[in-house]
């Protein structure tokens, strides 16, 4: 009975020190939080810091080095799926060839339309 109330008060004690902790980390990072709140802060589109990356990477995705990735990996789902007579390799070739031909216009359009 004694070592169960030795351990009780032991986990009480754990938590206290574990709720400070918590505690104090929430008033540190309160004027961060205060400031990110009155300033706005989002993931906007403005700055040309990242142009030429992004230019360049959507060029890539959405030209022949992104269709021939998909298609590539189309190829190699239906030839593993056909090789192992198993239909879900298939399956996922397919896919990775419609998501590698559509997906970059798909997550560009998300991107440029959603004002969060």
């Amino acid at each position: 009975m004694k070592n169960a109330s030795v351990n009780a008060i032991k986990q009480q004690s754990t938590f206290n020190k574990m709720l400070m902790m918590v505690g104090a980390l929430f008033v540190l990072c309160l004027p961060e939080i205060v400031l990110a709140a009155s300033i706005g802060v989002g993931g906007g589109t403005g700055g040309t810091e990242f142009q030429a990356f992004y230019n360049f990477i959507y060029a890539a995705g959405t030209g022949y080095l992104g269709r021939s990735i998909a298609i590539v990996g189309g190829l190699v789902g239906l030839g593993w799926g056909a090789a192992t007579g198993k239909g879900l390799p298939a399956l996922i070739g397919v896919f990775l060839a419609v998501f590698g031909v559509l997906g970059p216009t798909i997550i560009n359009a998300l991107f440029t339309s959603a004002v969060i």
